[in-house]
């Protein structure tokens, strides 16, 4: 029997109708430019959320998280206008957007178990929206796509959620495949999968900064970036996105945007570049060259878009000085969370160790860390020993 449905039979006392899961999701370059219009490319972590669901014959709606330990319970009538616990804003939220698409009024028991960290920019939103987002699609017979799935996962999140996302984080859960990059051209919604050469390993090390996205200057940026556009709009006509200009027009146009508009656009524009010539180098299997853009990506993250932390910066300073590491960053929207290294296959258990040993001495708190394979993207789950 698969572990979430043990544990949705043991809390609801029958078993689920469906199971489903989604991974994690590593931006591995391409930061805050997904919600500017440009490229960003990701992929899904190893650490995987399961999700059981079953539909009920009257309007309650029954919610238990084995991470938070603690069961919601609800209805149709009112899931909307209640003051609920955060986790829960994730499953409600594709719900919610579910009825815009049929007049459901039945509730469903739904039973939520991660082994994604939370906290340390992995997407684990995410994976909760679109594995719940696959549940209650097959259990109400809706038969959406999965490009439709993600489009309804990131309006939740935008909605109900309240958080002003891109499209990075749902595209890579939805459609990752197992040792392949995501590629995402946001303005266009378009993406495609490519493979990550067997001479790359990737790192995952943590900080112990949690951070949540509602609750940092993820908005703020936003708002930076889209004032930033809006001034250069009235010099630059028909401009759609930050991230289609030059690194030269921000230069040219300086003068009509504040200090901080101009460094905001400065790492927008300079990051999409920075995205080309990374997929470039893999092309050509320049590992080196790969990497030194992800160190110059979080250059600009610490320095221009102002999303790092010490923590952070630490982590990836002590990465490159490692011959073994072909370049690190942070991964996601910053200010904690977690940082990102591509490495060579020489890069051993004793090296991050060094690396976490280091962090400990800093900031007396211990950096965990993981060498991460790519994974697969949201699956509905095969179940056994159904007891009715």
């Amino acid at each position: 029997m698969h572990p979430i449905q043990q544990i949705f039979v043991d809390q609801f006392n029958h078993s689920p109708t469906v199971l489903a899961s989604a991974p994690g999701r590593i931006e591995v370059i391409g930061n805050h430019t997904d919600y500017n219009g440009g490229t960003v490319v990701g992929a899904c972590v190893d650490r995987r959320l399961s999700v059981a669901i079953r539909l009920r014959e009257d309007s309650q709606i029954r919610l238990f998280s084995q991470n938070e330990g603690e069961r919601v319970d609800t209805d149709v009538k009112s899931y909307d206008t209640q003051d609920l616990p955060h986790w829960t804003s994730y499953p409600l939220g594709v719900f919610d957007e579910l009825r815009m698409i049929g007049s459901n009024e039945f509730g469903f028991d739904l039973a939520v178990d991660s082994a994604i960290p939370q906290g340390e920019g992995l997407a684990s939103s995410a994976a909760f929206e679109l594995a719940t987002a696959l549940a209650l699609n097959q259990v109400l017979g809706y038969d959406l796509s999965t490009a439709a799935l993600v489009g309804l996962s990131h309006r939740a999140e935008n909605r109900f959620v309240g958080v002003p996302c891109g499209l990075l984080d749902q595209t890579v859960v939805g459609f990752g495949k197992t040792n392949s990059l995501v590629v995402l051209d946001a303005s266009s919604r378009r993406h495609h999968n490519f493979p990550l050469a067997e001479a790359a390993k990737l790192f995952i090390f943590r900080t112990h900064i949690r951070h949540e996205l509602k609750y940092s200057p993820y908005e703020i940026r936003h708002r930076e970036c889209r004032n930033a556009l809006i001034a250069l709009s009235k010099v630059i006509p028909g401009i759609r996105h930050l991230a289609h200009l030059h690194p030269l027009d921000i230069k040219a146009y300086d003068v009509i945007m504040d200090e901080v508009l101009v460094r905001r656009a400065q790492h927008v524009t300079g990051e999409q570049r920075r995205v080309g010539s990374f997929m470039r180098a893999l092309q050509l299997g320049d590992l080196r060259a790969a990497g030194r853009f992800l160190n110059e990506s979080h250059h600009s993250s610490r320095s221009l878009f102002e999303n790092s932390s010490p923590e952070l910066d630490f982590l990836v300073s002590q990465l490159c000085a490692n011959e073994k590491v072909f370049g690190a960053r942070l991964s996601g929207a910053g200010w904690g969370g977690a940082c990102i290294a591509m490495t060579s296959p020489d890069f051993s258990e004793e090296d991050a160790a060094l690396v976490a040993d280091a962090y400990e001495t800093t900031f007396e708190a211990r950096s965990g860390w993981w060498a991460t394979s790519i994974g697969h993207g949201a699956v509905i789950e095969p179940q056994n020993g159904l007891v009715g």
